[in-house]
């Protein structure tokens, strides 16, 4: 299916996707919720033909995480699906079942923005080392790496009161 296809088929379906393209190879959405992502997810999957899983990518949204899928068919025409979850409560599923090379991108998740990804296999941690501080993520904006000890492995803030 070519870019202009799986823009009519995805826009038909999916309104709220807004999907659009720059380049012949490449098509766009915006964020979309959990529940509308995982639905055109499994559409582009299993009805587009976008049965490759490139890559992951989370950015701190502010607010919310936004999570980018990057897909691609036979044709390598690219499809970043994107979806946006609240910071406070981070919750996704995993893909893996329709995209298991994807598994370590979820995991990267998990590691670097907190996102908890149901239905994720056990597995090392990943990137991070074992001995990470739990409830750190390092691409979060708040978090600072001023205040990161490499020596103990710690996070270390200034306390409240050390800041008056």
């Amino acid at each position: 299916m070519n870019t202009e296809e799986t823009i009519l088929a995805l826009n038909q379906h999916f309104p709220a996707l807004e999907a659009v393209s720059n380049h012949p190879l490449r098509i766009f959405t915006v964020f979309t919720t959990p529940a509308a992502f995982e639905e055109a997810l499994h559409f582009a999957n299993l009805t587009l033909g976008y049965h490759k899983g490139k890559h992951i990518i989370g950015t701190d949204e502010g607010a919310d995480i936004g999570i980018s899928y990057i897909l691609s068919n036979d044709e390598d025409v690219l499809l970043v699906l994107r979806e946006r979850v609240p910071k406070s409560a981070p919750n996704v599923r995993s893909m893996g079942e329709l995209y298991p090379s994807l598994v370590l991108h979820e995991r990267e998740l998990v590691d670097l923005f907190g996102v908890q990804v149901s239905g994720l296999p056990e597995g090392p941690r990943y990137p991070l080392p074992d001995c990470w501080p739990e409830g750190e993520y390092p691409l979060r904006k708040e978090w600072n790496p001023a205040y990161f000890n490499k020596q103990t492995v710690t996070y270390e803030p200034p306390k409240e009161e050390d800041a008056k």
